[in-house]
C-alpha cells in the first residue's frame, strides 16, 4: 500500500527542518528535479509529429511527481531506505517514471559528452527507476513486490 502523500510530505518536512547534517535538504537535488520536469515539459511541448499539446494533458504536478520527488530528495540526502519509495512510485505510475527516466538519460548523456562525472547515486536511482518501471509494464504487482 503506497504511503499517503501527506504522511510523506510531513516526514520530508521533519527531516528537512531537523538539525541532522545527514538529512538536510539538498538544493542541488531540488534543482535536478526542476530541470528534469522542465525537460519533460519541453519534450512534450515540442515533440516531433505533434503540433500542440492535448487539452486533457496537464502540466501540473501529479501525486507521482510529488511523492517520487520527495523520496528522491530524501534518498540523495542520505536516507537510503527511500530508494524503495522511488521504486514503488515508479512502479505505480510507469508513464511518469518513463518521462523522468528519459529526461535523466538526456542529462546523463550531456554529462558524458562534456566529460563531467555523473554521480553513482544518480546512476543507482536511474537503474532502480528502470527496474520498477519494467516490473510494472510486465504486469507485475507493485504492492506485493518487495523492493
Amino acid at each position: 500500500m503506497p504511503a499517503p502523500l501527506i504522511e510523506l510530505a510531513s516526514e520530508f518536512m521533519a527531516r528537512a527542518s531537523s538539525t541532522s547534517e545527514v538529512l538536510t535538504l539538498n538544493l542541488t537535488n531540488l534543482l535536478i528535479l526542476v530541470v528534469l520536469k522542465a525537460l519533460i515539459f519541453g519534450f512534450g511541448l515540442f515533440s516531433v509529429g505533434s503540433s500542440a499539446r492535448s487539452a486533457d494533458e496537464s502540466t501540473s504536478l501529479t501525486q507521482a511527481d510529488l511523492s517520487g520527488g520527495m523520496c528522491f530528495m530524501m534518498y540523495t540526502a542520505g536516507d537510503v531506505d527511500k530508494l524503495s519509495c522511488i521504486q514503488r512510485t515508479a512502479c505505480e505510475d510507469p508513464k511518469t517514471a518513463s518521462e523522468y527516466a528519459t529526461a535523466a538519460k538526456m542529462v546523463y548523456k550531456v554529462h558524458k559528452m562534456l566529460g563531467m562525472n555523473f554521480s553513482p547515486v544518480y546512476e543507482t536511482v536511474l537503474n532502480a527507476l528502470e527496474d520498477a518501471k519494467s516490473h510494472s509494464l510486465r504486469g507485475g504487482d507493485c504492492a506485493a513486490y518487495q523492493w
